[in-house]
């Protein structure tokens, strides 16, 4: 053997030792990440400073104190005023307590996993869920390093959060980057990563549930019972002050898009998330299951939301749609003076509004018929 081949053997060698050491260091990292993960298990009531820990460990506490809920994204947070609701119900002589549990930005696969915990805590006197289930919103890839997204990237839900993804009828880049960071969020949890930001960001930075329920804005959104007006007393962050002026800037477009919505004709669309559909179903029934009425709800948004709640009544005849998203039926709620954006109320609007969904709710209770409400 001569000098080059020693050499060559030897570098060989070290190559196969520094893949096998790279191997076993990998291997045995995610050993004890996994390991972590089961014995410091992410807590059920999660800890960050934000409404959605704030919102989970209000009605964990006083669960058995509501009859309602309203489940949804940010179209439902800043749209349903349950003090309204309940109010409006009881000149009805129907006794009401409802509590607003939706967060901004919540997709379908984040909305099922709180979904989930509302059943799990068994709240005793909950009798109507009602759902926005707007599966057109997706997970943005700037959000997947956050605690919010971390927490809820459980494996089966990062399954359920690619399949609505990946049926959407959006561009191949924004799946992609969408995937993507639905599996980042995954990879953060399954690694512990996000236990320890969340550790950093609670000890050392001081930024923990504990001090958020001290601001006066989470105060207010208790008395609010988790109702947030855009044009409230919150100071808004930037893009929501983006969206205000982007709407403000193109009514013209606005107008457009809103003649569009008048034309529709949905018997003529070709209903394709099946897999959608699908999750919506299971969601339904797992609320029945407990003794409790889902009741589905479409906003008034100018995003075609219906199909997938429309179909579910279609295809299986039995559920419940509060479909609240038709512009000749419900024009003041599209009227200028209503609106913060293209898809959001303002607080005029979000009051219209649950004045509208309380009058369809009064009509479901007096005929308790399953259908596309109004009829």
């Amino acid at each position: 053997m001569t000098k080059v081949d020693i050499w060559k053997n030897r570098q060989y060698y070290k190559f196969l030792a520094a893949v096998t050491y790279s191997i076993i260091f990998i291997i045995t990292l995610i050993v004890v990440f996994v390991l972590a993960n089961i014995i410091f298990p992410y807590p059920n009531i999660p800890n960050y400073g934000n409404d959605v820990s704030l919102k989970l460990k209000y009605f964990a506490e006083h669960k058995d104190e509501y009859n309602a809920i309203f489940l949804g994204p940010s179209t439902t947070y800043n749209g349903i005023v349950p003090h309204l609701f309940d109010k409006l119900m009881a000149e009805q002589n129907v006794e009401i307590k409802s509590f607003n549990l939706a967060f901004s930005g919540a997709t379908v696969a984040e909305i099922n996993f709180y979904l989930k915990k509302i059943i799990a805590l068994k709240p005793a006197n909950l009798k109507w869920l009602f759902i926005e289930y707007y599966d057109y919103l997706i997970e943005e890839l700037r959000d997947a390093d956050s605690f919010r997204s971390i927490y809820w990237h459980t494996p089966k839900q990062t399954i359920l959060a690619l399949g609505i993804t990946l049926e959407q009828e959006k561009p191949l880049r924004k799946k992609f980057l969408t995937t993507y960071g639905n599996l980042k969020s995954l990879f953060y949890r399954i690694l512990w990563m996000g236990r320890f930001s969340d550790f950093w960001s609670e000890k050392v930075l001081g930024s923990n549930l504990v001090e958020f329920i001290k601001k006066p804005y989470s105060r207010l959104l208790i008395q609010e019972s988790g109702y947030s007006a855009l044009d409230g007393e919150k100071k808004l962050g930037k893009s929501w002050i983006r969206r205000r002026q982007k709407f403000v800037n193109n009514l013209d477009s606005y107008y457009q898009r809103l003649d569009k919505l008048k034309q529709r004709n949905t018997a003529s669309i070709n209903f394709f998330k099946t897999y959608s559909l699908k999750v919506l179903k299971n969601m339904c029934d797992r609320i029945e299951e407990q003794g409790i009425k889902p009741i589905i709800f479409i906003s008034p948004t100018l995003e075609y939301q219906e199909p997938t709640a429309i179909e579910l009544y279609k295809q299986h005849n039995k559920s419940v749609v509060f479909a609240l998203d038709n512009p000749e039926t419900f024009p003041t709620l599209y009227q200028f003076e209503s609106r913060w954006d293209f898809a959001h109320l303002n607080d005029r609007g979000a009051r219209e509004f649950t004045g509208f969904m309380a009058e369809q709710f009064a009509k479901y209770l007096e005929t308790k018929k399953s259908g596309i409400y109004p009829f």
